[in-house]
């Protein structure tokens, strides 16, 4: 079992209803917390190995450079760390998957297709969809 699913065991719904939220809501923002808290440690990490490097000469200033830069960069959203994007969008529902076929089956009925045929795309991209 994941984190992400361990932490919603965890959290009670009693819970998650008087704050106003679900536990997926409430899992997502602690998530985002803790990215935030990351980031903000890379930034002051970044920082300090800037002003480590010094200004003793012009390699030294040039990499102190870059690290600033960075540190920046990393402050305004301009680079993020990887997992820094969120969290991941929620996967479609079966209605959702099924409202989608059926628009599809439409549109290929008016193309002209059979019904047989229909069905065997239908298979093919749940096939499709099932293996990746």
């Amino acid at each position: 079992m994941s984190a992400r699913h361990d932490l919603l065991a965890a959290v009670s719904f009693n819970d998650a209803a008087n704050a106003g939220s679900t536990p997926e809501e409430l899992v997502d923002a602690h998530r985002l917390e803790a990215i935030a808290e990351r980031d903000a440690q890379i930034i002051e990490w970044l920082e300090k190995k800037a002003r480590e490097e010094g200004t003793s000469n012009k390699e030294r200033r040039s990499r102190a450079d870059v690290l600033f830069r960075m540190a920046d960069k990393m402050s305004r959203g301009a680079v993020r760390p990887p997992l820094s994007k969120g969290p991941d969008p929620a996967p479609p529902t079966r209605s959702e998957v099924l409202h989608e076929a059926a628009e599809l089956g439409r549109e290929l009925s008016r193309q002209g297709y059979s019904a047989q045929e229909i069905a065997k795309r239908l298979d093919r991209m749940a096939d499709e969809a099932t293996t990746t």
